[in-house]
């Protein structure tokens, strides 16, 4: 059985995959380029993998973003954007000599040692009681972005910054709307790339519908959580995919 020219092995697996990656954007409002990319990756090629997951990320933050648009802290989301433009080049020209393995192992150890002290109570003795203010979230863009240029990776520092210093609803809020602008961004330049080909649209065609149930699945889970809960749950996602991260680093090398 062939669909789209895929099997039907990898049918299930991009449908299984698109659901879980949706379900966890869906609850936390990040995540899914994280698991999607990682684990369709290991069945066709990632040049046919990441852009399409691009486009799919896209068309569910939309279907996502009306529904959070008031609980957005613009105020903040501009300058951590800002950032993250001003830095992104800087990561793409310094940086980009540095060994992308070894600075993905760092990123997913400081991702797992942060939600480590989230979760055991430690950090919340040095975590502010109130959000930094534009400098502090400019910081925080522009290490987004040399991240993102570097090696590809821009949630996390904007992750820890909004779940550490904000309220839940609205760290989740504001990370649907920073991570639509990244995905804009990376798809504007995937295709200008010329990464965009034929080869993505088939993936995206049988990913999508699993892709928006997941989201609305991963919508019902957040509004049976509280505040608590949520930020629980947020930390524990860190760790899983940090540890994940730290693994895979560690099997390539």
């Amino acid at each position: 059985m062939q669909l789209l020219g895929f099997g039907a092995a990898q049918l299930v697996a991009i449908g299984a995959i698109a659901l879980l990656a949706f379900v966890v954007r869906g609850v936390s409002g990040f995540g899914s380029s994280m698991v999607g990319i990682g684990g369709l990756s290991l069945l066709l090629a990632p040049q046919q993998v990441v852009p399409a997951f691009l486009a799919l990320e896209l068309l569910t933050t939309v279907h996502l973003l009306p529904g959070v648009w008031r609980q957005i802290d613009w105020q903040s989301l501009r300058w951590v954007i800002g950032g993250c433009l001003l830095a992104t080049p800087l990561g793409l020209t310094v940086l980009a000599g540095l060994d992308a393995g070894a600075m993905r192992l760092l990123v997913s150890l400081c991702l797992l040692g942060i939600a480590v002290l989230m979760l055991s109570g430690i950090a919340q003795r040095f975590t502010p009681r109130q959000r930094p203010g534009p400098l502090g979230a400019l910081a925080v863009g522009a290490v987004s972005g040399a991240l993102n240029g570097a090696v590809g990776i821009s949630g996390p520092p904007a992750i820890v910054f909004y779940f550490a210093t904000t309220a839940a609803a609205t760290s989740r809020a504001t990370l649907i709307a920073y991570f639509l602008f990244t995905d804009v961004w990376a798809l504007a330049l995937a295709g200008g790339a010329g990464l965009l080909t034929a080869a993505a649209w088939p993936l995206i065609l049988v990913a999508l519908p699993f892709s928006l149930a997941g989201i609305w699945l991963g919508q019902r889970l957040f509004l049976r959580l509280d505040e608590a809960q949520l930020r629980r749950l947020v930390w524990w996602l860190l760790a899983v995919l940090g540890a994940v991260g730290l693994a895979s680093a560690l099997w390539v090398r």
